[in-house]
């Protein structure tokens, strides 16, 4: 670095100029993979090419920034979901081993967000998937998430519970038209209020 630029850097520094201005909106949506990319999804289960458009669509239209979630199922399984003979995903997906993935993703998953929160962001939802979803499905009750939830929403919601950082769990349910209308009405809310 140059003399003047080290100079120029200190001068900066000392009258608080920060260079232009930062526009991030400081809004996050966290996201299962397959929102992203629907390739994620098991052998049938895509309903688009690619991504699940209208919730990109609401973070573009409400600029609130994405934090991808990786695909539980393809971490415990394996791309192709290997099981043995006659064991469901559901079943292979409520294995301790299946856990054990699960918690590791969220705890990576809460690091993050407790870093973003503590930075001033606002972590404005979880957005798991179908309701069918042996690892991202949500199902809420009084007091959380149902055992009906995924695996690795259940890992998430309780690691995010136990850091304090309260986050509204939502299910997109892509495969029926009329659910995912409702869901995204909510997400709209969410993004349009900043809380759920």
């Amino acid at each position: 670095m140059t003399t003047f630029k080290r100079l120029l850097r200190r001068f900066t520094d000392i009258i608080g100029f920060s260079g232009p201005r930062d526009r991030r909106s400081r809004r996050i949506v966290v996201v299962i993979e397959c929102i992203l990319n629907q390739n994620a999804r098991d052998n049938g289960a895509a309903v688009s090419p690619s991504i699940n458009r209208p919730v990109v669509n609401l973070c573009q239209k409400y600029e609130v920034g994405i934090l991808q979630v990786p695909c539980p199922e393809i971490d415990t399984l394996g791309f192709n979901r290997s099981r043995p003979p006659g064991v469901s995903l559901r079943e292979a997906m409520a294995t301790d081993e299946a856990h054990k993935h699960c918690r590791k993703i969220s705890i990576g998953v809460a690091d993050r967000l407790q870093d973003y929160s503590r930075q001033g962001f606002k972590i404005l939802a979880v957005v798991g998937g179908n309701p069918e979803s042996p690892g991202c499905a949500v199902h809420m009750e009084e007091k959380g998430l149902s055992e009906d939830s995924g695996t690795l929403m259940r890992e998430l919601y309780d690691e995010l519970e136990k850091r304090n950082l309260t986050v509204p769990f939502r299910g997109m349910c892509d495969s029926n038209l009329d659910l995912l209308a409702e869901d995204l009405r909510w997400l709209e809310r969410v993004f349009s209020n900043g809380c759920g």
